[in-house]
């Protein structure tokens, strides 16, 4: 039985729900609602959510420029480490990363201009770090390892969400070879729902 054909926006929102449906969960562990009741095994839920919802920025980013990305790398659905894919997507379209926008405001007619996000979002560079941190706490710890069993995080980890919540909500995407853009929205006000559209 041969695997349903999805567009590539269809599936960069399904990529955007997967990170919407980890994240909420990460918000009411990190509000105190665990069923767990185990802080060393709250954080290390909490770090598995987040590594897979950056993992799942990573995959939406191929989705967008799969076709571009596998002219070059033809081992695309075999790739799986999300901060080496964003080195390889950055290498053939420098401009690949999320843009965080604010809320459009109609100007005339149907036109909407969207303000650029100057901060408080999740950066290129955050994103390496923040997955390489979760990543760790992933790992057992060596109980030979000196030091203190320890991660440093930087920020909270509530501070963190809010930096990719804050990425994303209303972001767009350039595709590489191509003058338009995707604008994406992760919750639509008629049904909650993430939404996508081509824009120039």
């Amino acid at each position: 039985m041969s695997t349903p054909v999805i567009s590539p926006v269809v599936a960069y929102c399904n990529c955007m729900d997967d990170i919407k449906q980890r994240l909420l969960k990460v918000n009411k562990i990190l509000s105190g609602h665990s069923p767990m009741k185990h802080e060393g095994l709250d954080g290390e839920v909490v770090c598995l959510l987040i590594r897979k919802s950056l993992e799942q920025i990573a995959f939406a980013s191929l989705i967008a420029h799969k076709d571009e990305y596998a002219k070059v790398h033809a081992d695309f659905a075999k790739t799986w480490n999300a901060k080496r894919l964003l080195e390889r997507i950055e290498a053939i379209h420098p401009d690949y990363y999320p843009k965080p926008v604010a809320f459009p405001t109609v100007e005339t007619g149907r036109v909407k201009h969207l303000l650029d996000v100057k901060d408080g979002y999740l950066t290129r560079d955050d994103f390496v770090f923040l997955y390489g941190t979760c990543s760790e706490v992933l790992h057992t710890w060596n109980p030979y390892r000196p030091g203190p069993r320890v991660v440093v995080t930087q920020r909270p980890l509530v501070e963190w969400v809010q930096r990719i919540q804050r990425l994303l909500d209303l972001h767009y995407i350039r595709l590489a070879g191509q003058e338009g853009i995707w604008v994406v929205q992760m919750h639509h006000p008629v049904d909650g729902k993430v939404h996508a559209f081509p824009a120039s």
